[in-house]
């Protein structure tokens, strides 16, 4: 789907639709509108997603759904539990222990064997930790293993390496940028608001060491994806930090705080609802003084796709495989110790679908609380993990769900005026 800007003639055709109704009956509705042009408006409307076949509507069962995002299998490689950070809000129980090289091998064919059987075009690799970079000598070599695998597959492969940015040289740089491998860096704020949430152990602040890692993928012409984990703590400091990234032209992502069992003692991280929605209004004044050319949509609601109608809120259980350090295979990164099966299963993907376990992605028009609400198959019901740790079900809204529903139409907002100002836009 896309944002359009529409004139009320469009718009009136669009709102007529609301209910289900056919071509004929749109006629006759608008009989005052030339044929051709009320043809023309109805192709242009279904192109851009507005309007879908009867068969297709999302009320009903899933098999007339469209089919989202496309036919990429993405997976998360466990590279190391070891950190050279200490960030209390991390979900990893830090040690020395990492992938072994053989394992990582296995684990890639493992990917493989899901993606062929499953007929998957396109294979997504997300090298994580701990901190990645410990091991970037392994990462690259695994990812020309995975490249040769493709290539033999005819699958397209693609990355990105999540890491901290701490020991991110002007060599590991060029590196990553050699071997197309994009980077997903962590950027909580300016100076203190990011060294309070992620200190090194001893508890000297790492942003010195981050924004010099930011420096060198600029310079080299390699810009990394910034993502900010918004908590209590650094929300005050959030529009600070967004002037400084739209200033760099610096594509960046707002995650908010999940609670889990590492850090569920910790105060100071949890943030209330009233506060969260004043906190991000501030930051999306900043946003709208500075409108990037670069869409934002995705990129400012916490674990949602504004403008993608979708039944889930992430591929969990679905398109998705987390693969640990010691090669079993989980639902959800943030779930590591909650294995379903092994890189030894003949398709890890199928084994993680059929899964019985807690974990289990529902699509939102079954969950309750969301089946009427017109923001649904925009947040898709939110972190499902996030929602059976703080409620103990899967089939609830989210706990967030009263800052999206208060934030989705400030984003609808932001994007449009963006949309206005570069002149990327569709107006009849």
């Amino acid at each position: 789907m896309h944002l359009a800007v529409l004139d009320s003639e469009a718009l009136a055709l669009l709102r007529y639709f609301e209910q289900p109704a056919s071509p004929t009956e749109a006629a006759q509705a608008f009989s005052q509108v030339p044929p051709e042009n009320l043809l023309s408006l109805l192709r242009l409307l279904v192109g851009l997603g507005f309007l879908l076949p009867v068969q297709a509507d999302p009320t009903q069962d899933g098999s007339s759904w469209p089919k989202e995002e496309g036919m990429i299998l993405s997976a998360w490689l466990h590279i190391t539990n070891a950190c050279n950070l200490a960030c209390q809000y991390c979900y990893v129980r830090k040690s020395s222990e990492h992938l072994a090289e053989e394992t990582a091998r296995r684990a890639v064919e493992a990917i493989f064997r899901s993606a062929r059987r499953h007929s998957y075009r396109a294979v997504h690799l997300k090298y994580a930790g701990g901190e990645p970079t410990l091991r970037l000598r392994q990462v690259l070599a695994l990812h020309n293993y995975a490249l040769a695998l493709g290539e033999e597959a005819q699958i397209k492969v693609s990355a990105s390496l999540l890491t901290n940015g701490v020991a991110l040289s002007e060599r590991a740089v060029a590196a990553l940028k050699d071997h197309h491998i994009r980077v997903m860096l962590s950027l909580d704020g300016l100076g203190r608001q990011h060294d309070l949430q992620r200190p090194f152990g001893h508890g000297q602040g790492s942003f010195t060491y981050v924004e010099r890692a930011l420096d060198r993928l600029l310079a080299a012409g390699w810009p990394p994806s910034v993502n900010v984990t918004v908590s209590r703590r650094n929300l005050a400091g959030l529009p600070a930090l967004l002037e400084y990234l739209l200033e760099r032209d610096v594509p960046f992502a707002l995650s908010y705080y999940r609670e889990h069992d590492c850090a569920a003692n910790i105060d100071d991280l949890r943030f209330e609802e009233e506060e969260m929605i004043a906190g991000m209004r501030a930051a999306f004044a900043v946003i709208e003084r500075r409108l990037p050319r670069r869409r934002l949509f995705g990129s400012l609601l916490d674990r949602t796709h504004p403008g993608l109608a979708s039944r889930y809120a992430c591929g969990m259980g679905r398109n998705y495989l987390v693969i640990d350090q010691r090669g079993g295979v989980a639902h959800c990164h943030a779930a590591l110790g909650q294995t379903t099966t092994t890189i030894a299963a003949e398709d890890p993907l199928e084994a993680v679908r059929r899964s019985s376990g807690e974990l289990r992605a529902l699509p939102v028009d079954e969950k309750e609380g969301c089946r009427t609400c017109r923001w649904r198959y925009w947040c898709a019901g939110g972190c499902p993990l996030l929602t059976y740790r703080l409620t103990g079900r899967l089939d609830v809204r989210s706990p967030n769900c009263a800052i999206y529903q208060a934030l989705f139409p400030d984003v609808l907002r932001l994007e449009a005026l963006r949309v206005l100002k570069y002149g990327t836009l569709f107006t009849f």
